[in-house]
């Protein structure tokens, strides 16, 4: 069984538009180096209508030709940080339960709520005891901090309902603000509530990702995936290897779990690509790095079939 433990959906009024436009910003520098010069407006615009998939349509087809049994879907809330879009992240956050309850065993749902938000506990409620919403995704680069106050009111009731939280760790484009999403400031939290299980996003990126490694190996409760980490086993096969060796080796392969932050970063690699790397790594890895089929195994589902009881 492969398990995407890290994938959005994206539809006309369910995000800010500037999330897009900061996007657009990486793209229009790739452009210009072509000589294509467009405006982050006309590329963040594009990019709306093409990532517009309100009925998990393309992510199924995408999973489909990937070999992904489930994924692992959910919203992210830029709402407080960048002004509501035109739906309300309530309403967003039913779309995405209403997908999983339309395509049981394909499509898992977590809420997505900004901690700031005055009804954001209300809010989540309705998630997990109305809707059947399986985890809670926090990315605080929208303006947070993992740890504080408003935060711990979420992190009480997942703790509550035994469900875990995933969030982002790492840095994050324009507008959003990477000093909160540090993998240091994943450390209170785990002290704080140590029968979390938190899931670092990214493992605290893939530049960085020795930082969430030197908390993994004191704090148990502290998981993490490896979606983005596309751009470089695309550019730098052999650092990519390492870092991942290095994450099993010290964090272990058993807090490890696949990602793709799709459809993010399809224009890097496709998902069927995506996993036919890691399947690969016990063969294809450079020398004086080894894989086990059993590691990339867990790494690919096993980890996440035991978390979530598939």
């Amino acid at each position: 069984m492969i398990v995407d433990i890290h994938t959005h959906l994206f539809a006309k009024g369910w995000v800010p538009r500037e999330f897009f436009y900061g996007v657009a910003r990486f793209m229009t520098r790739e452009f210009a180096k072509q000589g294509i010069h467009e405006t982050n407006k006309d590329v963040g615009d594009l990019l709306i209508e093409s990532c517009n998939d309100p009925e998990a349509e393309s992510l199924l087809v995408e999973m489909e030709e990937a070999g992904i049994d489930t994924s692992i879907i959910f919203p992210v809330d830029f709402g407080v940080a960048l002004g509501d879009p035109e739906l309300s992240i309530e309403d967003v956050n039913r779309k995405y339960a209403e997908l999983a309850e339309k395509h049981p065993g394909k499509l898992i749902a977590f809420a997505g709520i900004d901690p700031r938000r005055k009804q954001a506990a209300d809010i989540f409620r309705k998630c997990v005891e109305e809707w059947g919403m399986k985890g809670l995704k926090l990315h605080p680069s929208a303006g947070f901090y993992p740890s504080q106050k408003e935060v711990c009111l979420l992190i009480e009731k997942a703790c509550q309902w035994n469900m875990p939280v995933l969030i982002h760790s790492g840095s994050m484009m324009m507008p959003f603000r990477s000093k909160y999403s540090q993998a240091i400031h994943l450390d209170d939290l785990a002290a704080d509530f140590p029968d979390l299980t938190i899931i670092a996003a990214h493992s605290g990126g893939m530049f960085s990702y020795s930082q969430i490694l030197s908390i993994m190996t004191v704090k148990l409760n502290i998981m993490v995936d490896i979606s983005a980490w596309q751009l470089i086993a695309d550019r730098n096969y052999p650092g990519f290897c390492k870092a991942l060796r290095e994450l099993m080796d010290f964090g272990g392969a058993d807090r490890i779990f696949f990602g793709s932050d799709s459809p993010s970063f399809r224009s890097v690699m496709s998902n069927r690509d995506w996993v036919r790397l890691i399947k690969e790594l016990p063969w294809k890895a450079p020398d004086g790095i080894k894989f086990t089929e059993e590691e990339v195994a867990s790494v690919l589902g096993g980890n996440a079939h035991r978390l979530f009881n598939l």
